[in-house]
């Protein structure tokens, strides 16, 4: 995983915090806490958030978690993208 992580920092890409592992039961996210942990541990910033949501009412679930999570894991913003551009929001 180290690998990997360290190939998309270097790359400049990011990784999703996907809150759907809570809405199946997990008791997590996608990826895991570990794992975001680590990404920014080796120094990934670039974080966004989803839901894989299939149905409206699901658009957005737990993302009032969501900044808990990241808090947690060591970041202090989350990123949206505008016109391709990354632009972080402080959580």
């Amino acid at each position: 995983i180290d690998e990997i992580l360290r190939q998309l920092i270097a790359h400049g890409k990011g990784i999703e915090l996907n809150m759907a592992g809570f809405k199946y039961g997990l008791g997590h996210p996608n990826p895991t806490e570990e794992i975001l942990h680590r990404y920014r541990e080796l120094g990934g910033e670039i974080i966004t958030i989803g839901a894989d949501a299939h149905a409206p009412e699901k658009i957005g679930y737990d993302f009032d978690r969501a900044a808990q999570v990241l808090k947690e894991c060591g970041f202090e913003y989350y990123t949206v993208f505008k016109e391709r551009k990354p632009e972080f929001i402080r959580l």
